[in-house]
């Protein structure tokens, strides 16, 4: 059956949504932010002159750790995906099964790197413990875990130990890229399930939003396939994500089999997608799967009169600027100035 919100809770969710949007940091914010000089001085700007205060209030500004920092804040925007998504029990029956599996997904990929550069005991100063209450995933038994087959046996009955148990460490070091690769598409298969179980107008946009989204993240895995790694078309083939449908199969068979990444960035470009791009952003190809879902989806929350579009769109717009401050921070840490780190950005340049 078609999902379809009752119009009052409809009306809820898109006013929410697109308030809570219209509090997001602006130029001027990112500017201020560019300005700081360590992790604390950004702690304070967040937690005294934006929406992040909410969850910063009883920080410790002097002493607060870049880990913990990044934690707080993508707790403030799991809670925010939270609320929107228990507005309306059909839509969020839906999104919320998804924001929780994408969660899961995150943790057990951060506690695999951790585990890969032997500092599997840092996991448990990074849990979420906001979290804990909305998975299935023992976080205690995953922070005690010191190799792959022990974080296996703390994901027991989960569909996730049996897709990391499909890939065996090889000469003692995990197949981290494999596993990555099985788990989005795992999520991304969720995702285009939710869609085909809507029709008309609603299914139109969340195809056009989530799909461009996917294919965009699949011409990015290209292009850094071809550039940094040489790798021959049938191994990119078995390293991407199920197709979105917003570009076409045969393009992307073009873009696999071009013979430089300049070649599959030309052909992506006269594609339909690519062009929603505006020429001034086609320089920043580094992330091009962050920056195209973003103008796509910053039209469909203003525009869309359909809850769950505007859900999404919510969510892709607040997890690029999620990642644009922790790309200020990890600018500031490592002493990169202003000017360096500027270009990094997705939301200053608009």
């Amino acid at each position: 059956m078609a999902m379809r919100a009752s119009a009052p809770s409809a009306n809820v969710i898109l006013a929410k949504a697109r308030a809570m949007y219209g509090n997001s940091l602006k130029s001027q914010n990112y500017l201020e932010l560019l300005n700081c000089h360590s992790v604390s001085e950004v702690a304070s700007y967040l937690k005294n002159s934006t929406s992040y205060a909410v969850m910063l209030t009883e920080i410790n500004e002097t002493t607060i750790h870049r880990g913990h920092l990044e934690m707080l804040l993508r707790r403030k925007l799991f809670n925010d995906y939270s609320s929107l998504s228990r507005y309306d029990a059909t839509v969020g029956m839906h999104m919320s099964a998804y924001i929780i599996r994408r969660g899961e997904i995150d943790q057990i990929i951060q506690c695999l790197r951790l585990m890969n550069a032997g500092r599997s005991d840092e996991f448990f100063f990074s849990m979420p413990l906001f979290f804990t209450s909305q998975t299935r995933l023992d976080f205690m038994k995953m922070g005690k875990a010191k190799n792959q087959a022990e974080l296996v046996a703390a994901l027991g009955g989960t569909p996730y130990a049996k897709m990391i148990s499909q890939f065996p460490p090889e000469n003692g070091h995990i197949r981290i890229t494999e596993i990555e690769n099985a788990l989005h598409t795992y999520l991304t298969n969720t995702l285009l399930t939710i869609i085909d179980d809507t029709s008309g107008d609603l299914h139109e946009q969340l195809e056009n939003l989530c799909g461009t989204q996917i294919d965009v993240q699949n011409v990015s895995r290209i292009v850094r396939m071809k550039r940094y790694f040489g790798m021959a078309p049938d191994l990119i083939r078995a390293n991407l994500l199920p197709s979105g449908r917003c570009i076409p199969e045969k393009t992307m068979d073009k873009m696999i089999d071009a013979p430089t990444a300049d070649e599959v960035l030309r052909i992506f470009y006269t594609t339909r997608v690519g062009k929603s791009l505006p020429e001034a952003q086609r320089r920043f190809i580094h992330d091009l799967h962050h920056r195209v879902p973003y103008f796509n989806a910053r039209r469909h929350i203003h525009y869309s009169i359909h809850p769950m579009v505007v859900l999404v769109s919510y969510i892709i717009l607040m997890d690029v600027e999620l990642d644009d401050i922790i790309n200020i921070i990890e600018g500031i840490r490592y002493g990169m100035p202003p000017e360096e780190i500027k270009p990094m950005l997705v939301l200053l340049d608009q």
